[in-house]
């Protein structure tokens, strides 16, 4: 599959690892159905280097997060929880956030930002981690419907997904992890979609192996 090295930034590189959407394509939760609540309580008891912490609101109609999911989610050392659908409780996430050496955040962009859920948790539960999550690294993993040229000092949004994540960035800081350089699939409402979510799900299995590695 060619891929556009345009748009494609790499997944660990300067700057946003940036995919267009002329490249992303399969990913689902780790052992989880697309009623994810079933497994959540497993997830979280499972032992892992990598936690992906998943904030999407309508997970069962998903194609692009899905493909990331389903990409990365038999890796050994990878727990991934819905945020939608485990309890907002400290001991949900407190073992697995513990025993990873990573904490992703991941989630469609929504009006520029994360959906709702994230900060939601980040008021409620994330507070609670302070002191477990000093040393990891964050890494915020999204995809947009627009595509790469929309997100550059120009164009139609003005600033780069890197520019739109700084809170999160600030979140890191804050709470003494080690911020990474965020990954992004871009153009998953266009209608090269398909092809750029295959690319996707390939390049951020490739990042987790190597976070996993780390």
């Amino acid at each position: 599959m060619k891929i556009n090295r345009r748009n494609f930034l790499g997944a660990i590189g300067t700057g946003t690892a940036a995919l267009s959407i002329d490249a992303l394509a399969s990913t689902t939760l780790r052992q989880r159905s697309e009623n994810p609540t079933e497994n959540s309580a497993t997830n979280a008891a499972a032992q892992s280097k990598v936690a992906i912490l998943l904030a999407h609101p309508n997970y069962a109609q998903s194609v692009a997060n899905k493909a990331l999911v389903e990409a990365v989610k038999n890796l050994p050392g990878v727990t991934v929880i819905d945020i939608y659908a485990a309890p907002f409780t400290l001991d949900t996430y407190k073992q697995p956030v513990t025993e990873a050496s990573t904490v992703v955040f991941q989630f469609p962009f929504h009006w520029l930002s994360a959906p709702s859920q994230l900060k939601k948790w980040s008021d409620e539960v994330f507070g609670g981690l302070m002191e477990t999550v000093k040393g990891k690294k964050l890494l915020v993993a999204t995809t947009t419907g627009s595509e790469y040229e929309a997100y550059r000092s120009g164009g139609r949004n003005l600033f780069t997904v890197d520019e739109l994540l700084r809170p999160y960035q600030a979140l890191a800081n804050h709470s003494g992890m080690v911020w990474q350089t965020p990954f992004a699939v871009y153009g998953a409402s266009l209608p090269t979609a398909a092809t750029s979510i295959s690319a996707g799900a390939k390049a951020y299995k490739e990042l987790i192996q190597k976070l996993l590695s780390e």
